[in-house]
């Protein structure tokens, strides 16, 4: 990493030429005076490029400027993100792009290096890639970490389940046990459903590229709340006969375990529309006391219909033959850089290269 492409004295005149000769005779003139100067080592290999390809040396200043990000030492690239990760707060608080690289860069001049503002940019870009920083508000944008929870130090479940708690352990109110309860409930149908999904519902949907993941406990990130995390979710990559090129479509499934939390869920489902294509509550009811032939709870139906999102009812959660899709799911066209974001931040690394390759093969 060195100095900036050309020096801020100078400007660039592109005068046409004769026909028969290169379209384009770029000279690096200064601002005042209107003399040539000397040319350093970077502008006279910046020319050589325009020269050898005949483009405008505009042009060429920017293809230059990604050859010459792309031949940057590795290691260098990576001590400096290290540097840049270890100046963002570990609180979690957001820390403005404008003192985050002006800190940045002072840290290189002290090691006799010089880094440019496209510099900058390509390592906060990297470490976004990498999932440890997101984006945040304010003034000339800002950034933050994206902060990990802790492992509990004590079994709440166990303690649900009646095992005798340690003596360090902090006595846990009975409608919180309550509600691990329920939610052990609920992560029980995860996989199974996850199962049938795979087995029944992609096939029934013509559904032939794609990868799948239990994301409700993908990891241990907080990402802006419980709503913003799907129980399953499904992506494939689909290509149509008269439509150019492969589409991506998230599909996501909020599940729950009975008919009391499928209110709360329509709206689970509907939060997800942020970065997915398709939404799902999916419930069981086969603690449902209605007649067999009655929709379960009209109120649930109604309200996944008004805002678009699908209802699946199942009584048995590994088999798809008792799945029934009461209302599918309408499509939504979320921001393409918040679907990106999603599968960045919530499908495993594992899964997001199978997707790289549907979309070029």
């Amino acid at each position: 990493m060195g100095a900036g492409i050309t020096d801020a004295s100078w400007s660039l005149e592109s005068e046409k030429t004769p026909r028969g000769k290169r379209p384009w005779n770029p000279t690096l003139q200064k601002k005042k005076g209107g003399v040539p100067g000397s040319l350093g080592q970077e502008e006279c290999a910046l020319v050589s490029l325009a020269d050898a390809t005949g483009v405008p040396l505009d042009i060429a200043a920017g293809r230059w400027a990604e050859g010459r990000t792309q031949i940057m030492d590795t290691a260098k690239k990576l001590e400096y993100r290290k540097l840049l990760l270890s100046l963002v707060p570990d609180s979690g608080e957001n820390i403005g792009n404008v003192s985050l690289r002006e800190e940045l860069q002072q840290r290189a001049r002290a090691s006799a290096d010089e880094l440019t503002d496209e510099d900058y940019w390509s390592l906060r870009d990297a470490l976004i890639d990498e999932g440890v920083l997101e984006q945040g508000r304010g003034r000339g944008g800002s950034v933050h970490r994206v902060r990990m929870l802790e492992a509990a130090p004590i079994s709440v479940a166990g303690a649900a389940a009646g095992e005798k708690m340690s003596a360090v352990a902090v006595a846990v109110p009975a409608e919180v046990l309550a509600e691990v309860v329920e939610l052990k409930s609920e992560a029980d149908l995860y996989e199974p459903f996850h199962h049938a999904i795979v087995d029944g519902y992609t096939k029934d949907n013509r559904i032939k590229r794609f990868i799948s993941e239990v994301t409700a406990q993908q990891g241990r990130r907080i990402t802006g709340g419980k709503w913003t995390r799907p129980d399953i979710t499904l992506i494939a990559v689909r290509a149509y006969t008269f439509t150019p090129g492969k589409r991506v479509e998230v599909i996501t499934f909020e599940v729950k375990p009975d008919i009391d939390g499928a209110l709360e869920g329509v709206y689970e489902a509907l939060a997800h529309s942020a970065f997915a294509h398709r939404s799902y509550l999916a419930v069981d009811i086969r603690e449902f006391k209605g007649r067999e032939d009655e929709i379960p709870h009209e109120r649930i139906v109604h309200e996944c219909t008004r805002h678009g999102v699908g209802y699946i009812a199942f009584t048995d959660v590994s088999d798809y033959a008792t799945y029934d899709v009461v209302c599918s799911a309408k499509l939504n066209e979320p921001d393409p850089y918040d679907v990106d974001n999603f599968v960045k931040t919530q499908i495993s690394q594992a899964k997001q290269e199978e997707i790289r390759e549907f979309l070029q093969y």
